[in-house]
């Protein structure tokens, strides 16, 4: 497999790049490409950056993406993942330096010239991906997947009914998914079905390696905060490992082929997904939505991979 990963780093953005670093080597990984999102595009790009230091794999490249959606202006969401993006995770600082090509001039070459089709996970925003079928419609023939952490059937995160990685950007995500790509979508419907519990984290903290407490630190940086003590009694979910943990194993997740079409023009409604899980309506089915898994295995997962990367 060819795997791009395009992400907004962000503390679950991190685990989800652990995770995946941990189960595909430099050969798989072609690239991380970063986006506007959680945080200001500069810091997810230092962040990535961080991260293949402290795991040793400087070799894999960073280009950083677009600074803002397609055709809206930057929401961020600091106030849960902290100004530096990792709620000050204490990893080093880094010498690594971005490339000098743009995230979406890169994903351009490599859809223009590599002779096998490229697996895409998007972490983030899509305003990368969508950029590059805009202008490269054609592209989409080279994709051979992608797989993806956004939206929800049912309640938002950010306003009633939107998820944040939708409604930052709903014009890039509306192109994404209606590419004719094959697309998986890891919604709220099944992100929240995957908490780290009280045992969860201290299966974790034995593990007692610099990957598990990078990771441990991640996964309940947002513990203490009153929202989400109310919202999330029994601990946090980690919504972005789910994209990861996808790729490495998923015969975990159940999934039906529904259509999915994003909300772009209602103030009230922007950056809602529209599920039709039900098959009512008469529109084409073109997205697998992803909306149960066993919790169990996704965590057994992210256990296996704390261990690989000691």
């Amino acid at each position: 497999m060819k795997l791009l990963i395009d992400t907004d780093p962000g503390t679950d953005d991190a685990v989800a790049i652990l995770v995946a670093l941990a189960n595909f080597d430099n050969e798989e990984i072609i690239g991380i490409t970063t986006v506007a999102g959680n945080v200001p595009v500069e810091v997810g790009t230092k962040n990535a950056l961080r991260i293949l230091e402290f795991t040793g794999r400087a070799e894999i490249p960073v280009y950083e993406g677009c600074s803002k959606p397609i055709s809206r202006e930057l929401v961020t969401a600091e106030w849960v993942h902290g100004t530096d993006g990792l709620n000050n995770l204490n990893i080093p600082a880094t010498n690594l330096k971005k490339q000098k090509l743009s995230a979406v001039d890169f994903i351009t070459k490599e859809l223009e010239e590599s002779n096998e089709k490229i697996t895409i996970s998007i972490l983030g925003p899509m305003t990368n991906i969508g950029t590059v079928i805009k202008n490269n419609p054609a592209l989409v023939e080279n994709i051979e997947k992608i797989v993806f952490m956004g939206g929800s059937a049912l309640r938002g995160n950010t306003t009633p009914v939107a998820e944040f990685n939708t409604y930052v950007d709903p014009e890039a995500a509306k192109i994404v998914l209606n590419s004719g790509i094959e697309i998986y979508m890891l919604g709220l419907d099944v992100t929240n079905k995957s908490i780290t519990t009280k045992p969860r984290k201290e299966k974790l903290k034995k593990i007692s390696n610099k990957a598990s407490d990078a990771m441990l630190h991640l996964m309940t940086s947002l513990d203490e905060l009153p929202l989400v003590k109310e919202i999330y009694p029994e601990g946090t979910p980690v919504h972005d490992l789910l994209v990861s943990v996808f790729l490495v194993d998923p015969s975990i997740f159940t999934h039906k082929m529904v259509n999915v079409e994003v909300e772009v023009d209602s103030e009230l409604t922007l950056g809602q997904t529209v599920v039709d899980s039900l098959g009512i309506s008469d529109r084409k089915p073109n997205v697998n939505w992803i909306y149960d898994l066993d919790s169990d295995e996704v965590y057994n997962v992210l256990f296996d991979s704390a261990n690989k990367l000691n």
